[in-house]
């Protein structure tokens, strides 16, 4: 309806310029200047009171009258009902347009208001008017090019309109599919709060009874690992004895020698079977002790996983699952393995250690007779106690008092509660030596000196080794050149040259 009034009133075609503008001009002298201004700004006020207006003037013209020419361009905008302001100039001003104000005489009237809508002339005039329209980016257009545009714009924030609507319904089926996962994320997470609850209690309760079982368990059996390997080592030294003294036996002796190596061979051969099993079985129980340790540390991560504040994965939970499921019956089963092997591996060592010793005590009665082979191990050297004591006692019965003194300790080290040692690493390894700071060895160091205390110390040194348990003296062959213990090859290299010797004799 605006577009069809202002085309009506635009019947001439004429391009108006866009934004809407208007302008009221009058020409005035010097004298009635004041006058004509406000005149101009009564107009505005009157029929268009709120429309921005720019004031203009321009220097008189050489009309011959002196005029000087003053404008009021009013801003109507861009929208229609501005331009139908604009266009209601024609009617305003009907007969005092712009034709008018151009063709104005001599006889016109100084202080006439003209009015017009500002057009495309104005728009390329050489006056103030023009350059002020030109300057503030004006344009010539007509109200069907405006209402194209216009209606070019509508479609487009239409288009707009549209895809945002279309976006919008996405958004709110996307809404909708997000607040239905949240409801079953929401009920999922109730479900692993009350599942996690219940691990937790059966975490308090199991757990740390089955840590704790399966701990002592590991120590007991590290420990006997550790007493098997002793063992063991022991027994390897016994055997490679054996092996010198084979060695020596191959040689071609009489039949008495031939005795000799044949039990030792056979002795080897026993030794060799039992340890190659003893072996077997230590790489059985060691391969179990790695299968327990990494049970434990299953058991320790899961233990850390059910803390309370930590989160679980539903892997994590169906996990814990099967392992509380199995884990007993695991443990119970190795726990009864271990207990029968190591009862089995401790019985064949002590088979052996027995089977050892015997042939060791055969070997001390055949040479009961020669002094020099035999050492008693655990006795006291009786020199040092002689010597002290005639020191001290010069003139009071010394070696009473020595044989008295003598019998003392040989008493006091068959006594088991007695244990004057510490334990000390050496190479790693926990070994046990004489606690120098021993109440009763200190006394008797200030009271009969070193020599004396070094005597005890060395008996009980030997008791610890051959016999700790039973703390009696037992006999073993002895290098008293050397000042240590036999070894098999010394002694059937003494025994070969022993029958070599009375062979010889038997000869001649």
């Amino acid at each position: 309806m605006a577009m069809a009034d202002a085309e009506t009133d635009n019947a001439g075609g004429e391009l108006l310029v866009w934004p809407w503008t208007g302008v009221l001009a009058t020409a005035t002298d010097d004298d009635t200047a004041a006058d004509a201004v406000s005149a101009l700004a009564f107009h505005v006020q009157q029929h268009f009171a709120g429309v921005p207006t720019t004031a203009l003037q321009e220097a008189a013209a050489d009309d011959g009258h002196g005029h000087g020419h003053h404008f009021l361009v009013l801003h109507f905008g861009k929208s229609w009902a501005g331009l139908r302001d604009a266009m209601s100039l024609h009617g305003r001003f009907a007969g005092a347009g712009r034709r008018e104000w151009r063709r104005r005489g001599e006889g016109a009237t100084a202080g006439a208001v003209y009015g017009w809508a500002a057009g495309e002339e104005d728009l390329r005039g050489d006056g103030a008017v023009g350059r002020f329209l030109r300057e503030a980016g004006g344009s010539a257009r007509s109200a069907e090019d405006v209402e194209k545009d216009e209606g070019r714009v509508a479609a487009k924030l239409a288009g707009i309109a549209d895809e945002h609507e279309r976006r919008a319904r996405i958004l709110e089926a996307k809404c909708e599919k997000m607040a239905e996962a949240a409801q079953k994320a929401e009920a999922y997470r109730s479900w692993l709060d009350d599942e996690l609850k219940e691990l937790r209690k059966i975490a308090e309760s199991i757990i740390p009874e089955m840590n704790r079982d399966v701990h002592e368990e590991n120590e007991k059996l590290v420990s006997a690992l550790d007493g098997t390997r002793k063992e063991i080592d022991t027994k390897l030294q016994r055997i490679e004895e054996l092996k010198g003294a084979l060695e020596i036996s191959s040689l071609r002796l009489p039949t008495r020698e031939c005795n000799v190596g044949d039990h030792a061979q056979m002795l080897h051969e026993t030794h060799k079977q039992e340890m190659e099993s003893i072996y077997a079985k230590l790489n059985q129980l060691e391969k179990q002790l790695e299968q327990r340790q990494a049970l434990v540390s299953t058991i320790r991560e899961l233990n850390m996983k059910v803390q309370p504040g930590e989160g679980l994965r539903k892997e994590d939970h169906e996990h814990i699952y099967s392992i509380m499921i199995c884990l007993r019956t695991i443990v119970d089963e190795e726990k009864e393995r271990l207990v029968d092997s190591c009862a089995d591996l401790m019985k064949r060592l002590q088979t052996n250690s027995d089977e050892l010793q015997e042939h060791r005590q055969e070997l001390i009665k055949g040479f009961e007779n020669t002094i020099i082979w035999i050492k008693r191990m655990g006795e006291l050297d009786e020199r040092p106690f002689h010597l002290a004591c005639k020191r001290k006692h010069r003139d009071d019965d010394p070696g009473g008092k020595a044989a008295r003194l003598i019998t003392y300790w040989q008493e006091e080290l068959k006594k088991p509660s007695w244990h004057p040692f510490t334990t000390i690493q050496v190479d790693g390894e926990e070994k046990e030596v004489v606690d120098e700071d021993d109440p009763k060895l200190r006394q008797l160091c200030i009271d009969y000196g070193d020599s004396v205390c070094n005597a005890v110390k060395a008996a009980i040194t030997e008791l610890n080794e051959y016999n700790p348990h039973g703390r009696h003296a037992m006999n073993e062959l002895w290098n008293f050149s050397e000042g240590r213990k036999a070894t098999m090859r010394e002694v059937v290299k003494y025994i070969l040259e022993k029958l070599k010797t009375n062979s010889s004799q038997s000869d001649n």
